[in-house]
């Protein structure tokens, strides 16, 4: 099998390498940043020799769970696997090797979120919205490549996602606006708003009050 052949699917592994490069924070985390550049580094050296022994697809998964490892949020891998799913595919293999990719951002997603405490279930419902249309587009991509593996590996860690993150919204509260008529400090909307000034410091975090003597009249509280 000639480079010739092989360079679509060289070209891809190229574009998601630098893609999971450019999306990790392997900058803020010296050790899983330095393991992930070796990762990607030894992937590049190796790719063509993978590529033809039909053993790629355990070394990139690495690759993506080192991302993972370097700090990233389900936001920041969204932002991953929508990237990859924009790559040109130009063959059969370059398909193939864009679908799993977009699958191993999901598995990565799936253990973000299993890891995250969430506070409110608007939280939780925003990521739940977030996850679906990721798995859309990913169970097609993969339906597409005739990725039947891939496919069924992906409806089950949906249901599993689904199921999870539902279960633990359950008990949580959900977020509510609030507004009076003139600035209060944060002790005095956290008393206002749950009878007790301790909790002031959930009202800076979820507005974002840079002063707390002087809190927004109007804003966001968790309804108990």
């Amino acid at each position: 099998m000639s480079l010739r052949r092989d360079q679509p699917a060289l070209d891809l592994i190229g574009a998601v390498l630098d893609a999971i490069l450019a999306f990790s924070g392997a900058e803020s985390l010296a050790a899983a940043g330095a393991d992930l550049d070796a990762a990607v580094g030894d992937l590049r050296s190796d790719a063509q020799g993978l590529l033809r022994q039909a053993a790629l697809f355990t070394p990139l998964a690495r690759c993506f769970s080192l991302a993972q490892q370097t700090g990233m949020t389900v936001d920041t891998m969204e932002r991953l696997r929508a990237t990859i799913a924009g790559l040109a595919a130009a063959d059969a293999r370059s398909a193939l090797i864009q679908s799993r990719s977009q699958m191993f951002c999901c598995i990565q997603e799936a253990r973000i979120t299993a890891a995250t405490t969430y506070t409110s279930r608007n939280e939780v419902d925003r990521v739940l919205g977030l996850v679906a249309a990721a798995f859309d587009i990913s169970q097609s991509a993969a339906a597409d490549a005739g990725d039947a593996a891939g496919y069924r590996a992906l409806v089950g860690l949906r249901a599993a996602m689904v199921r999870d993150l539902t279960d633990r919204s359950r008990p949580l509260p959900k977020l509510v606006t609030y507004s009076f008529g003139r600035v209060r400090s944060s002790l005095t909307l956290a008393q206002r708003l749950y009878g007790d000034a301790g909790r002031a410091d959930e009202i800076i975090a979820e507005n974002e009050i840079v002063h707390p003597l002087f809190a927004p009249r109007a804003g966001r509280a968790l309804s108990a």
